[in-house]
């Protein structure tokens, strides 16, 4: 009976922990119309990874800005992502300032060329940031781009995971412990 209800509460500890995900939401843009990052369905959440989808039609020159206010309700160390697979684009700048970022501690760096930019983790707390873009539009990119914006939380633990795992070896500890006991030698 005891190991039934240990079960059960386990399965239940184990169910109950939840994966940490960021809730964030795009407010408004500049200069990005298709698709529009404030647009129903742009902005799309799978567990940890938020992917924000943006692009402009038509690029007036050869060379284009871009910008959109979020609002992100969940601190946690995030690694960003901006990539465009439309040939001959390739991003010439990206940072995102607001909350704790500033331009020198939340600007975007190259990888493996110019078409991906990337910040490694970082610590975002809540609050609402402006992701500003700059690239070049070549030749092949016929007068438009897309690309997205890509946010990742470090798989972390939330505090109601750490609890319920401490709680899970402590019951381990408890049975283990019941079973050690002494067994006395019987005289005849």
């Amino acid at each position: 009976m005891r190991k039934l209800v240990y079960t059960v509460v386990g399965a239940a500890a184990f169910a109950s922990a939840s994966v940490a995900s960021a809730a964030v939401t795009v407010t408004s843009s500049t200069n990005l119309n298709n698709p529009n990052p404030t647009a129903a369905g742009s902005v799309v959440t799978n567990g940890s990874i938020t992917t924000i989808n943006f692009g402009q039609n038509p690029v007036s020159t050869p060379t284009f800005t871009g910008s959109f206010s979020l609002t992100n309700t969940l601190s946690d160390l995030y690694s960003i992502v901006l990539s465009t697979s439309t040939p001959g684009v390739t991003f010439t700048s990206a940072s995102l300032t607001g909350g704790s970022c500033t331009v020198a501690t939340c600007t975007l760096s190259p990888f493996p060329d110019n078409t991906s930019l990337k910040l490694a983790s970082t610590l975002l707390v809540p609050g609402t940031y402006v992701f500003n873009l700059a690239g070049n539009a070549g030749a092949d990119a016929s007068g438009a781009f897309t690309g997205n914006v890509t946010i990742m939380a470090a798989p972390v633990p939330e505090a109601a995971t750490w609890a319920m795992m401490i709680l899970g070896f402590g019951a381990m500890g408890m049975m283990i412990r019941r079973r050690r006991r002494p067994v006395l030698a019987q005289l005849a």
